[in-house]
């Protein structure tokens, strides 16, 4: 599986047990691409950062996760998102974002958008989510569209997941119009229950079965249910959290990795959504969205 992730990998500031700063780096499409990485596929990631040091050793971050960052656009007047993440003495999580200046958010009026789709010519999938869409501006949100038309037309599997924060939009009624833009032009769509309401959207079925014909969507609902609807056909399976959650940090974008990637191998639905909710359940159990490589163990997210 050739796959490309697209949107924001941004610096990420946390406090350890002791109240100190630890720097890492993180964002919903690149934790997603980090962990096909480590199921097998070969799996690239586009976006812009800076000419900085942050920058550099956030490319040297993903190329040691085998992550290929040849079309990585850096540009020198920007530099990379930040944001903190501050602890609560209640155990919730406040974030604070600094990225009115970074450089992912203008990646497509700055590369040559001929060359990068011949370069993408050999690639199965790409994959992108709301948050992707978010960052844009009006030029770069329309590039992004013919982009991903000119893929699909050319074969190549479009993957989109909701992933809606209304915080990065100007408003519900743009970020509904976009949304429904770039679903109508992508295969496989994995959204929950919470992405639907952000939308302001009360009839889920009404709106799936509007706008989702021909396509897989793969709908997380808030009791735990996994909705599954293939070309207007309706599935539900069912999977249980047996330990406490201790983060849902990257859970999401484990699961998507885990699923997309087994269902591009051919494995049945119900068993690329059974492993792909281990993987979630085993991120649920750490703080954070990545778990450590030592454990990470490839033969427990397999059948």
């Amino acid at each position: 599986m050739r796959i490309c992730s697209i949107g924001e990998c941004m610096v990420e500031l946390s406090h350890d047990i002791n109240n100190r700063y630890i720097l890492s780096y993180a964002g919903d499409t690149a934790n997603t691409a980090i962990y096909l990485s480590r199921l097998g596929a070969h799996s690239a990631y586009i976006t812009s950062v800076g000419n900085d040091k942050l920058s550099k050793k956030m490319i040297s971050f993903l190329n040691k996760e085998n992550i290929f960052t040849d079309n990585v656009h850096i540009n020198k007047n920007s530099s990379l998102g930040l944001y903190l993440i501050n602890n609560e003495k209640n155990g919730e999580k406040n974030f604070f974002y600094w990225r009115n200046n970074s450089a992912a958010k203008t990646y497509f009026e700055n590369i040559n958008l001929k060359l990068l789709l011949k370069k993408m010519s050999n690639y199965d999938a790409v994959y992108f989510t709301g948050i992707t869409l978010s960052i844009y501006n009006q030029t770069n949100i329309n590039l992004f569209y013919k982009f991903l038309s000119s893929l699909k037309k050319n074969g190549i599997t479009i993957y989109f997941d909701f992933n809606v924060r209304l915080k990065n939009w100007q408003n519900k009624k743009i970020a509904l119009k976009q949304i429904t833009r770039f679903l109508k032009i992508s295969n496989i769509c994995l959204l929950t229950e919470e992405d639907l309401d952000n939308l302001g959207i009360k009839n889920y079925e009404k709106f799936i079965f509007s706008n989702f014909k021909n396509k897989l969507i793969i709908l997380r609902s808030r009791n735990g249910n996994i909705l599954v609807y293939d070309k207007q056909n309706l599935s539900t399976f069912k999977f249980v959290f047996k330990r406490k959650v201790k983060d849902t940090t990257g859970c999401g974008d484990a699961f998507n990795a885990c699923f997309l990637f087994y269902y591009f191998n051919n494995f049945k639905i119900k068993d690329c959504l059974r492993i792909a909710h281990k993987l979630g359940k085993d991120v649920a159990n750490i703080k954070g969205a990545i778990l450590k490589k030592e454990n990470f163990k490839l033969a427990r997210y397999g059948l």
